[in-house]
C-alpha cells in the first residue's frame, strides 16, 4: 500500500472534485451544479442470541441511509421548475387541479414508480481527480425525493441560492473505473 505522503506521485480523493447527475424532466440528462452531497452510508442491523450466561451477536438486514445534496438553484436548468416538475411527474397533483385529475384511474398519489422514473432511475455521483478523470461512480439505485428545502431570500448577501435535495434510495453500488 502506497501512501500519499510519503509518494509524491500518489494522490488522495479530494472532497471538491465530484459531479452529479441524473435525468431532469426536462428530458436533459444533466451534470447538477453541485455544492456538496453526502456519499451513500449503510447500517447494519443487530440480532443478538442468548445462550446461558453469554450473548452473541450476529449481523442482520443492511439498511441504506439518506443523502442530502445541495445544488446552486440555476436559472438554466431552472431548478425550482425542475423540483416541481419531479413532484408532479412522481403523481402528485396539485390541490387546484384535483377536480379534473382525480378519478379511480387516477387518484393522484406520489408513488415509487413515477416518483423514481422521475429522476431517471438512478442518480450518479462521480469522484474525479486533478486531471478530471472518473475514479469512481456511486450509483444510487431507485432513489426518489424525500424532501426539498429552498434557501431564503435575503436582500443583505450576494451568496448563491442554493436548494438542499433528500433522497432515499434502495441501494447504491460503487464502481471504480480502471
Amino acid at each position: 500500500m502506497v501512501e500519499f505522503w510519503t509518494n509524491p506521485a500518489a494522490e488522495p480523493k479530494r472532497s471538491h472534485r465530484f459531479l452529479v447527475s441524473f435525468d431532469l424532466p426536462s428530458g436533459v440528462n444533466s451534470q447538477i451544479f453541485a455544492r456538496t452531497f453526502t456519499k451513500p452510508q449503510y447500517t447494519i442491523g443487530v440480532t443478538e442470541h442468548q445462550f446461558l450466561d453469554k450473548t452473541f451477536y450476529y449481523p442482520g438486514r443492511v439498511q441504506w441511509n439518506e443523502v442530502t445534496l445541495q445544488v446552486v438553484n440555476s436559472a438554466d436548468p431552472d431548478m425550482d421548475a425542475e423540483l416541481q416538475a419531479i413532484l408532479l411527474a412522481g403523481g402528485y397533483i396539485l390541490p387546484n387541479q384535483m377536480s379534473n385529475a382525480s378519478s379511480v384511474s387516477n387518484p393522484g398519489t406520489v408513488n415509487k414508480r413515477a416518483s423514481v422514473t422521475a429522476l431517471g432511475d438512478a442518480v450518479r455521483v462521480s469522484e474525479i481527480d486533478g486531471d478530471g478523470l472518473t475514479l469512481g461512480t456511486y450509483t444510487l439505485n431507485n432513489p426518489f425525493i424525500t424532501g426539498v428545502a429552498f434557501s431564503t431570500l435575503d436582500y443583505s448577501t450576494e451568496d448563491l441560492l442554493t436548494v438542499d435535495v433528500t433522497m432515499r434510495y434502495d441501494w447504491a453500488i460503487y464502481q471504480v473505473m480502471a
